[in-house]
C-alpha cells in the first residue's frame, strides 16, 4: 500500500556540525523492488542450471519458470501475450532473463513488459494490462487544470534528442560457431529513412549484434527488436511539476501526453481536446519519477527480526516538488549484443588451464536453523592459464567437487567416547566410522577467487578438487585432491535453566524441560546428549565428580516432542540441598552450570515414622473409614464409589449400578448420558431420555450439531445420519441426511419440520434404483433403473421428454402417452420414426433436414426459398407431380441451382405442379 518500498543496501553516520552529539546526521540508501530478480551487476539467483523452455511454450509459463527458486520474487498476475517461446537460459540473473524474454516477444503494436510489486509479487504481460496507455493526464506548459476526461498539470520541459545510435540494418549472430553460426537480420523499410550522406545517397548504417545464447528460431525476432530500438532519434524529456503531488494522476511506466510547442513538443498525428481547445500533445511513457518526502509521508523501516520501526520524526522532510523522466521505452531497454563481434563466431578451441588451490583454508563450526553444530570453511585458489599459456578471456566459471574423505583415521577423545556404547564402536584406531558419500557439485563465477563450503559435519576429512571451465563449455583437468579436516564441534549447549525438584527423606525427584536459562522451554540445542544432575549443601557450588549424582539422557527427540527430563536421586538427607544441571552435547563440550535449585525434605515426619497406623493419617487427607478388606469405597449403600480388585464402579442413590469398568476384561458399562465436554466442540451419546438412542457431533460454537439415531422397525433397525438445518433457498429450513431402513437405502435433502422430500433424492432398493427431483409434493427429472429397464424423464411430474432401453429396443420420445407423440424407436433390425419433420417455412439456420410442399400454376420453374440463411449448403430432393400426371406426355425435370438460401426447380412444360421436397445437410 505504500507509494515506495525498497531493499536498504547503505548507510552512513555523519556530524550535521549544529549539535553537540556525534553522528546526528545519518543517511540511508538502496534500491527497488526489482533488485530481487537482479541488480545492476546481474548479480541474484542466477540460473546457474539451464533452464530450457520447448517449442510452444506460453508466456506466463516461461515468466513462472524464471522466477527465482529462492522465492524472493513470488507470482503476481501473469497475463497472456500472442505467440509462443522457445529458448534455453542459463548463467543469468532471473531479471536478464525475463526482460530478454518479455523483448523477444513484443511487437510494435503490442509492447510486453513487467514490474514487481510492493509486496514482492511480479506482474508480466502487454504494457496495456501492465500500465495505462491511454493517458488521461497531460504536462502542459500553461494552462493547467481539470477536464471531464483529462487532467493538466503545469511543468517545465527540458527536452535532448540525438541520434547516435541510428540504425538502418540489423545482422544478428545467433547460437552456433564458425560457419555453422546462425544468423538473423533486420532492414528499415523503404522510405523510412530520412537521412542521405555527403553525396546525397540514402544514409546504411549497419549495426551487428551478438547473442549467442539466442536460439535459430529467434535471430529474426530478436535482430527486429534490436532495429526497432535505434530506427528513430532518442529522446529524453524531464518535466519539473514543481508545487505538484502527482500521486494518483499516474505512475511509473504509465502513459502520459506532454504539449509545449515553443520547444518542439507537438505531434499532429495525435490530436486531444482539453477544455474546448484542440491540442497535439506527444505521447511519452513514464520511466523515472522523483519527489520530495514532505511532512505528511510517513516513513518506515523494518529490521531482520520482521520488526517495523516508525522513522517520520527522525526524517529532514523538503518541499513538495515532482520530477518526472520521460521518454521512448525503447530507450530503457538493455542493448542487444552485449557480447564482442568479431571473434566469436571462430571456434574455441582454448582449454583452461587447472587452478592452483591455496592452503590451509580457514574453517569455523555454527549452529544451524536445527539446533546441529556444522562446519564450514573458505577455499581459495588462483586463477589459471590456458594450457597453451594464453590469458582466459573467455572465462566462464569454476566447478568445485568434494566428498567425505573415507581412508581417514578419525581418532575420538575421551569425552567423546564416554557418549557410546562400547558394542557401537568401530576399531581400538577407529572407534568411529568413516562417513560415505559421492562427489557434490559447487560453482563459483569466473572472477571470484574465494567460495565457502557450509553444512559440512565438524572434524571429518574431506577431499576437494577444482577446475575452470570457460564460456564455449570447455572444461579443464581437474586439481589433484587436497584434503582438509574441518573443525571440531566446540560449541557448548546453552546454559540450562534451573530444575523443578521435589524432595523427601530419602531421595530427591529431579525434572526440566529442557530450556535455556534466557527463558523459554524445550529450546536447548539439538546436538544435546545427556544432562549432569550436581547436587550439594551449598547454592553456589561449583560442579565435580564429587557433586555429579546422575547422567539423565536428554536427546534432540524429546526436545522435538517436548518430553521433560525426569529422574530421581537418591540422596538420603532431611536439611536443605541444591541442585544444578549442566548439559552436554554429542561431542562431549558442557555448558556452563544452571542457576540452583532446592529442595527440603517434607513428606516424611513424625520420626521418620518406623511404623504406620491411622493415628498418624494427618485429618483432612483421608475422612473416610479405613478399610482392611482389599478394596476403597466412600458408603456401604446409597449413592457411592467403590474400587476392587474387580474394577471401578459407581452407584446412584437408589443402589443401581450407573459405571463400571470391568478390570479383568477393559469393558466399560455407562447409565445415562455420555459427554466430551460441556460446551464448544463435543461429542454427545444420548443426550436426553425423551429422544431416539442418539450420538450428538457440536461444532466449536453455537447450538446447531448432526446427529446419528436410530427408529426400531419390529425386530429390525433403521439408521439415520442428519446434517444440522440450514435455509433450502426459499426460507424453508431443511436437513441433508442419509436413512438406511429395511425397505431402502436414502440419501435426500428433506424439510425438516414435515420430513418430506425438499430437492434431490436417491433411492437405492434390492431391485432398482430411484433417483431424482422432488419439491412441495411436485415431482421433476427422475431416472429409474431395475435388473431390465432403465429409464429416464423430464419435465414436472415425468411428463416431457422420456428415454427408454431395455434388451430388445431403446426409444427416444417426447409427450409420453398421448398417441400423436413423436418418438424414435430402435429395434434389433430396424428403427421407426414417428412425428412430423419441420415445415421449411418454419425452419431455423441449423437445421439437418426439415420437408415442405408447395402448388404452383401455370410455370416452367419456381425458385424456393428457406425462409432463414441456412449455416451452410443445403441438399434439395424434389418431386414433381403434374396436372397430367399419368398420361402419355412425361414430364421432365430436375434442380437446376441451389445456395443456403434456397433452391430452383425446373421442368419442360408449362402446366400446373405440385413440388413435394426434402432438404437435408451432407
Amino acid at each position: 500500500m505504500a507509494r515506495y518500498v525498497g531493499v536498504l543496501r547503505s548507510n552512513s553516520f555523519g556530524d550535521d556540525a549544529r549539535t553537540k552529539t556525534p553522528n546526528d546526521n545519518v543517511k540511508i540508501g538502496g534500491v527497488g523492488m526489482a533488485m530481487w530478480l537482479g541488480d545492476e551487476d546481474n548479480k541474484g539467483d542466477v540460473l546457474e542450471n539451464a533452464t530450457t523452455f520447448a517449442s510452444g511454450s506460453l508466456f506466463p509459463d516461461v515468466i513462472r519458470g524464471l522466477l527465482p527458486a529462492s522465492g524472493a520474487i513470488t507470482e503476481g498476475t501473469l497475463y497472456p501475450v500472442a505467440g509462443t517461446y522457445s529458448g534455453t537460459h542459463q548463467w543469468q540473473s532471473p531479471r536478464q532473463a525475463i526482460q530478454y524474454v518479455c523483448q523477444t516477444m513484443s511487437t510494435p503494436l503490442v509492447p510486453v513488459s513487467w514490474r514487481v510489486n510492493n509486496d514482492g509479487t511480479l506482474d508480466a504481460g502487454p504494457e496495456s494490462s501492465l500500465f495505462v496507455t491511454d493517458p488521461r493526464c497531460v504536462v502542459i506548459a500553461r494552462g493547467a487544470g481539470e477536464d471531464m476526461a483529462l487532467t493538466a498539470i503545469p511543468g517545465s520541459m527540458d527536452l535532448t534528442g540525438d541520434v547516435e545510435d541510428y540504425t538502418t540494418r540489423v545482422v544478428l549472430l545467433a547460437e552456433g560457431e564458425g560457419d555453422s553460426t546462425a544468423t538473423g537480420s533486420a532492414d528499415l523499410s523503404p522510405g523510412s529513412n530520412p537521412y542521405k550522406d555527403i553525396h546525397g545517397n540514402s544514409l546504411k548504417l549497419t549495426r551487428l549484434v551478438s547473442e549467442s545464447d539466442t536460439v535459430t528460431a529467434n535471430a529474426a525476432t530478436r535482430a527486429q527488436l534490436a532495429l526497432s530500438q535505434f530506427i528513430a532519434p532518442q529522446r529524453d524529456l524531464r518535466l519539473s511539476i514543481q508545487d505538484y503531488d502527482v500521486h494518483g494522476e499516474f505512475a511509473l511506466g504509465d502513459y502520459v501526453h506532454a504539449y509545449d510547442p515553443d520547444k518542439g513538443l507537438v505531434d499532429t498525428n495525435n490530436e486531444i481536446i482539453f477544455r474546448g481547445q484542440r491540442l497535439n500533445p506527444i505521447k511519452l511513457q513514464i520511466t523515472e519519477i522523483s519527489w520530495g518526502v514532505t511532512a505528511e509521508y510517513t516513513v518506515a523501516y523494518r529490521a531482520a527480526d520482521g520488526t517495523w520501526y516508525d522513522l517520520t520524526d527522525h526524517i529532514e522532510t523538503s518541499e513538495a516538488g515532482t520530477y518526472v523522466t520521460v521518454g521512448d521505452f525503447s530507450r530503457q531497454l538493455m542493448n542487444s549484443g552485449a557480447e564482442p563481434v568479431g571473434s566469436r563466431p571462430n571456434a574455441d578451441t582454448t582449454i583452461p588451464g587447472i587452478p592452483t588451490l591455496v592452503e590451509p583454508f580457514s574453517g569455523a563450526t555454527y549452529l544451524d536453523s536445527r539446533g546441529f553444530t556444522r562446519a564450514r570453511v573458505i577455499l581459495a585458489w588462483n586463477a589459471p592459464n590456458n594450457v597453451d599459456g594464453s590469458t582466459i578471456l573467455d572465462g566462464d566459471h569454476y566447478e568445485i567437487r568434494y566428498a567425505v574423505d573415507a581412508d581417514m583415521l578419525y581418532p575420538a577423545t575421551w569425552a567423546q567416547l564416554s557418549q557410546v556404547r562400547w558394542m557401537d564402536l568401530q576399531t581400538w584406531a577407529q572407534p568411529f566410522a568413516a562417513p560415505d558419500g559421492d562427489w557434490q557439485i559447487a560453482y563459483a563465477p569466473w572472477g571470484t577467487s574465494t567460495l565457502q563450503l557450509q553444512d559440512l559435519s565438524t572434524g571429518i576429512g574431506y577431499d576437494i578438487q577444482i577446475r575452470a571451465v570457460d564460456k564455449t563449455g570447455n572444461a579443464g583437468t581437474w586439481s589433484g585432491t587436497t584434503t582438509f579436516v574441518t573443525t571440531s564441534d566446540n560449541i557448548p549447549p546453552s546454559t540450562p535453566a534451573a530444575p523443578v525438584v521435589a524432595g523427601s527423606r530419602i531421595a530427591v525427584q529431579v525434572t526440566h524441560e529442557l530450556g535455556k536459562s534466557s527463558g523459554g522451554t524445550f529450546n536447548l540445542e539439538s546436538d544435546l546428549h545427556h544432562l549432569e544432575v550436581h547436587v550439594d549443601y551449598e547454592p553456589y557450588f561449583t560442579p565435580s565428580l564429587g557433586t555429579l549424582k546422575v547422567k539423565v539422557s536428554a536427546i534432540a527427540g524429546m526436545i522435538q516432542a517436548q518430553i521433560p527430563v525426569v529422574t530421581t536421586v537418591q540422596v538420603e538427607e532431611t536439611s536443605a540441598r541444591y541442585v544444578r544441571v549442566v548439559a552436554v552435547d554429542i561431542a562431549g563440550n558442557k555448558s556452563g552450570p544452571s542457576d540452583a535449585a532446592t529442595a527440603t525434605a517434607l513428606l516424611i515426619d513424625d520420626a521418620h515414622i518406623s511404623d504406620l497406623t491411622v493415628s498418624k493419617v494427618t485429618a483432612g487427607t483421608i475422612t473416610a473409614s479405613w478399610v482392611m478388606g482389599g478394596e476403597i469405597k466412600t458408603a456401604d449403600t446409597g449413592a457411592r464409589a467403590r474400587m476392587s480388585i474387580d474394577g471401578y464402579e459407581l452407584y446412584n442413590a437408589a443402589g443401581t449400578r450407573t459405571f463400571f469398568a470391568d478390570a479383568a476384561t477393559g469393558d466399560v458399562s455407562i447409565v445415562g448420558q455420555v459427554k466430551s465436554g460441556t460446551s464448544g466442540k463435543r461429542l454427545e451419546i444420548n443426550p436426553t431420555s425423551s429422544y431416539l438412542p442418539e450420538i450428538r457431533f457440536y461444532p466449536n460454537s453455537g447450538s446447531e450439531y448432526g446427529f446419528i439415531n436410530a427408529v426400531s422397525s419390529g425386530s429390525d433397525v433403521n439408521l439415520g445420519m442428519n446434517g444440522s438445518q440450514y435455509d433450502g433457498g426459499d426460507g424453508t429450513q431443511v436437513t441433508s441426511r442419509v436413512y438406511l431402513t429395511t425397505i431402502a437405502a436414502r440419501l435426500e435433502v428433506v424439510d425438516s419440520a414435515s420430513q418430506d422430500a425438499f430437492g434431490g433424492y436417491a433411492l437405492a432398493y434390492p431391485n432398482s434404483l430411484d433417483v431424482g427431483f422432488k419439491k412441495n409434493g411436485v415431482t421433476g427429472g427422475r431416472f429409474f433403473g431395475d435388473q431390465n429397464t432403465a429409464r429416464l424423464y423430464g419435465g414436472p411430474g415425468g411428463v416431457g421428454g422420456h428415454i427408454y432401453l431395455d434388451g430388445n429396443q431403446g426409444f427416444l420420445a417426447h409427450d409420453i402417452g398421448v398417441s400423436t407423440e413423436t418418438r424414435l424407436s430402435l429395434f434389433g433390425g430396424y428403427f421407426n420414426l414417428t412425428g412430423k419433420w419441420r415445415n421449411y417455412s418454419a425452419a431455423a439456420a441449423d437445421d439437418a433436414i426439415f420437408t415442405g410442399s408447395v402448388v404452383v400454376g401455370t410455370s416452367t420453374s419456381i425458385a424456393l426459398t428457406y425462409g432463414p440463411t441456412m449455416s451452410s449448403q443445403m441438399i434439395p430432393v424434389a418431386t414433381c407431380v403434374a396436372g397430367n400426371f399419368g398420361t402419355s406426355t412425361p414430364t421432365v425435370w430436375g434442380i437446376s441451382s441451389a445456395g443456403t438460401t434456397g433452391f430452383t426447380v425446373a421442368w419442360n412444360n408449362s402446366q400446373g405442379m405440385r413440388i413435394n421436397f426434402w432438404v437435408y445437410r451432407a
